[in-house]
């Protein structure tokens, strides 16, 4: 029986899951999938709340896993790009991994030169989560819930962190995040999957068209912080406000892109701030038709166009992933206090909740 036959008979399932193998400590995990109506299915597993694949139509139908990943859950554990993963406590890179919590200074665990990046070695894409499924007529989802204890890579306080994921019947996942803490502490989370419109054995995105509804970007030093500087996209190779392909600009001499080896900035949403649901960025692959959309209601988002990706790590069917492999789009807020807490506040005390919500509408032009 067909899938389009099974969705007439109404008999499919929406959630499955299976094991996704053994970790190095003998914990075993499980690979989630979640199908909507269409035929659309995103797969995540419990080990680092990763997104494994995500498989959507162009436009003749085909279909194809439009994310970089692994077969297994013991491959994700020897991952040093983050793929897929949901990255905590801290997306970003904090210089000197030195943070200040109301007026108390703390030294995070290293794990890059001279920083913490991304909340330190084994940070939340390397921990076990808790899993809990759940379907509807029109939905899918997965809840992942992590509990982080006071001083976890040098952190304040014990934080209960869930992440959930929804697909739609309209082909949109829903990363929706929400955090709480018995100290104040700092809280900056975001998703870290590689998207490959193309599918992701295809090889570069360079014929990517992409838009951010931004008029400022953030430029960064040397050593990849932010300069506490805010720049207009105007007249740069930053300029993402209408579709532009990315082999225009991502070779060229713009200073940033040499110190980043292509693009790698936070660019300031346009927010709007009555709905908390902002446009914030558009990808487009002409060959395939197939789009995508992120709405967000963070500040800033990250456009990472896979720069240090080597070739060093065999991916899902034994594909060798290589330089520029796919793009990141990572809503988050900034890492630098010099930006004033509408865009770096990453304070979360007892009294607060974190939450947060993302849409990632997938489609075709």
């Amino acid at each position: 029986m067909t899938f389009m036959s099974q969705v007439a008979n109404s008999i499919y399932q929406r959630v499955t899951q299976r094991s996704f193998g053994q970790l190095s400590t003998g914990q075993a995990t499980t690979l989630y999938t979640l199908t909507n109506r269409h035929g659309m299915q995103v797969s995540v597993t419990n080990y680092g709340a990763i997104v494994v694949s995500v498989f959507t139509p162009d436009r003749t139908g085909r279909m194809a896993d439009v994310v970089l990943g692994y077969d297994c859950a013991a491959d994700y554990e020897e991952d040093s790009y983050y793929l897929g993963a949901v990255v905590g406590r801290y997306a970003g890179r904090i210089e000197n991994g030195v943070i200040e919590v109301e007026g108390q200074t703390h030294q995070l665990t290293l794990n890059a030169p001279d920083s913490q990046l991304h909340g330190g070695p084994n940070a939340f894409n390397k921990q076990l989560w808790q899993a809990k499924s759940n379907q509807n007529d029109c939905s899918s989802a997965v809840c992942f819930t992590l509990v982080s204890p006071d001083g976890d890579n040098g952190f304040p306080g014990d934080v209960t962190v869930k992440v959930l994921y929804t697909l739609t019947d309209d082909n949109e996942l829903t990363v929706e995040y929400t955090g709480v803490t018995n100290k104040a502490t700092l809280l900056n989370l975001t998703q870290h999957s590689y998207f490959n419109l193309a599918g992701h054995n295809s090889g570069n995105i360079h014929n990517h068209q992409v838009q951010i509804n931004a008029d400022s970007f953030l430029p960064m030093t040397e050593r990849a912080y932010p300069t506490g500087q805010i720049k207009s996209v105007a007249g740069t190779v930053h300029d993402f406000t209408k579709l532009k392909t990315l082999a225009e600009d991502i070779d060229g001499d713009d200073e940033q892109i040499k110190i980043g080896l292509g693009y790698d900035n936070y660019w300031l949403t346009n927010t709007d701030a009555l709905s908390g649901d902002t446009f914030s960025a558009r990808v487009v692959d002409p060959d395939t038709g197939r789009s995508l959309t992120i709405y967000t209601d963070q500040p800033s988002i990250i456009l990472y166009t896979a720069n240090y990706i080597d070739g060093s790590h065999v991916g899902k069917n034994n594909f060798t992933y290589q330089q520029r492999a796919a793009l990141c789009l990572e809503p988050q807020r900034a890492n630098n206090r010099e930006y004033g807490p509408s865009l770096a506040n990453t304070l979360l005390t007892p009294q607060q909740s974190f939450y947060s919500k993302n849409r990632y509408c997938f489609g075709v032009v």
